[in-house]
C-alpha cells in the first residue's frame, strides 16, 4: 500500500507539473563510466556497430555537441538506456503497459560568454511530428553536477521557469508535451548530458507535410512507410 500511495503521488505530480525527478537513479560510479565513454566518442572511438548506416564517430572539438544514435556505438550508454532499469521507472511513472525506445542524444556544451539569455524553449512533440503513440516520453541524464550558472534543462509550465538542479545520475522525466530549454553555460566547466527518448509501444508513423525526423532514414519500409517498430531502431525495452 506505501509503495502504491508513493506511486500515486508521482503520477500526480507529473500530471499536474509536466515533469518528475527521481533522485540517484543510476550510481555515480556508473555515470563516471559514461563520461569516459564520451570522451573516448569525441576522440572517434566507439566498441559498437549499429545495425544500420550511419557515420562512424569522428573526433569532435566543437565547443557544443549533440551527436544522435550514441547508444549504438557505446556499450555503456546502450546499458544505460535500454537493459530495463530506466524502462521500467518510465512505464511505472506513466501507467503504460510496454516502451519502445525512439531516439537518443549525446549532449556537450562547453562554458560561453553570454549577454543574452536564450532558453531555445520548445516541446519534444513538435520535432516528432510524423510520430503516433499514445505517449512519448524523454528522459533527461545529467553526466556532472550542474550548478544553476551551468544553465541546466528548465522547465517552463506556468509563468516562471524552473530549473532543474540535478547531481549525476538523478533523473528527470518529462512528456513531449512539456515546455522546456536550457540557458547558456555560463560556468566554469563543461555541461555534460544523455536524453533518451521512448514512446508506448502503439508507436507509428503519420505523414506530417514535409516534415522527417532521421529515425526515417534508418528504420526499415513496410508498404512503402518508416516502420517506427523496427526492432534494430526502436526496440521493446
Amino acid at each position: 500500500p506505501t509503495k502504491l500511495r508513493t506511486l500515486e503521488r508521482k503520477r500526480e505530480f507529473l500530471a499536474r507539473e509536466g515533469y518528475l525527478i527521481v533522485r540517484s537513479f543510476f550510481p555515480r560510479k556508473e555515470i563516471g563510466s559514461i563520461i569516459i565513454e564520451q570522451d573516448a566518442f569525441y576522440r572517434g572511438e566507439h566498441d559498437l556497430t549499429p545495425p544500420f548506416p550511419w557515420p562512424k564517430p569522428r573526433p569532435c572539438q566543437a565547443k557544443t555537441r549533440k551527436h544522435p544514435y550514441t547508444s549504438f556505438f557505446c556499450s555503456g550508454i546502450a546499458k544505460l538506456t535500454r537493459d530495463g532499469r530506466l524502462a521500467s521507472q518510465i512505464k511505472n511513472s506513466f501507467d503504460l503497459d510496454q516502451l519502445r525506445f525512439w531516439h537518443d542524444q549525446l549532449l556537450y556544451a562547453e562554458p560561453q560568454i553570454s549577454t543574452k539569455v536564450n532558453y531555445h524553449w520548445h516541446r519534444e512533440e513538435s520535432r516528432w511530428l510524423t510520430c503516433r503513440a499514445k505517449k512519448m516520453v524523454t528522459a533527461w541524464i545529467p553526466l556532472i553536477d550542474s550548478t544553476a550558472k551551468m544553465g541546466p534543462i528548465t522547465m517552463k509550465l506556468h509563468d516562471e521557469p524552473r530549473s532543474m538542479i540535478l547531481n549525476a545520475g538523478d533523473l528527470v522525466l518529462f512528456p513531449s508535451t512539456t515546455l522546456h530549454g536550457n540557458p547558456p553555460n555560463l560556468s566554469d566547466q563543461p555541461r555534460r548530458a544523455l536524453a533518451a527518448h521512448f514512446a508506448s509501444a502503439d508507436l507509428r508513423y503519420q505523414k506530417s507535410g514535409k516534415f522527417s525526423h532521421m529515425n526515417e532514414r534508418i528504420v526499415r519500409s513496410v508498404d512503402g512507410l518508416p516502420d517506427f517498430q523496427d526492432p534494430k531502431v526502436c526496440p521493446l525495452v
